[in-house]
């Protein structure tokens, strides 16, 4: 009995899902740094893996699966392998929640959905950009953001493919 009302909980609550997204979006960004750098630039950065499986529990799962992995994993990873860089934690937990806020939203509007997570990751990027200016952290936020944008087109790509081929097989 008390074990039916644990799995009913950890169900709707989807606990396991919660974990393997948060493992996820733990371990593909060591995976993606292992990688040489690409034109100058580092893979992260090109690549964009800390925002893979939270897009992948957005579309998928309920909203805090990829909420508690956006705020925990650039914690966890920092606490763990010492990266993200401290001043970074913050500011990339930041960006994943409002990415996953933001696609939320946008996945759910007919003609957007199909570029839902490339244009989630465009926003927020802009905001962040912004934010970090307005804190004066930053002197030319739209030059910054053009910069960081221009570096992750394959990242931004990648988004776009993955969030065609979960729209695909999701129905």
């Amino acid at each position: 009995m008390k074990n039916t009302a644990v799995l009913q909980l950890s169900s709707k609550y989807q606990v396991t899902q919660t974990l393997v997204i948060l493992v996820a979006t733990m371990i593909l960004p060591v995976l993606v740094h292992l990688l040489p750098n690409i034109n100058g630039n580092i893979s992260g950065a090109v690549l964009l893996p800390i925002f893979l499986a939270p897009m992948f529990a957005a579309f998928i799962y309920k909203k805090h699966v990829a909420i508690f992995a956006g705020i925990f994993a650039p914690l966890f990873n920092y606490l763990i392998i010492g990266r993200p860089a401290p001043e970074m934690v913050i500011t990339l937990g930041f960006e994943v929640v409002l990415f996953v806020l933001v696609l939320g939203w946008l996945k759910n509007l007919k003609g957007i959905q199909y570029i839902a997570a490339p244009l989630s990751y465009l926003i927020i990027s802009f905001v962040v950009a912004t934010g970090l200016s307005l804190m004066g952290k930053l002197a030319d936020p739209l030059s910054f953001w053009m910069n960081s944008t221009f570096i992750a087109i394959p990242g931004i790509l990648l988004m776009g493919m993955i969030n065609l081929v979960i729209l695909r097989f999701r129905k």
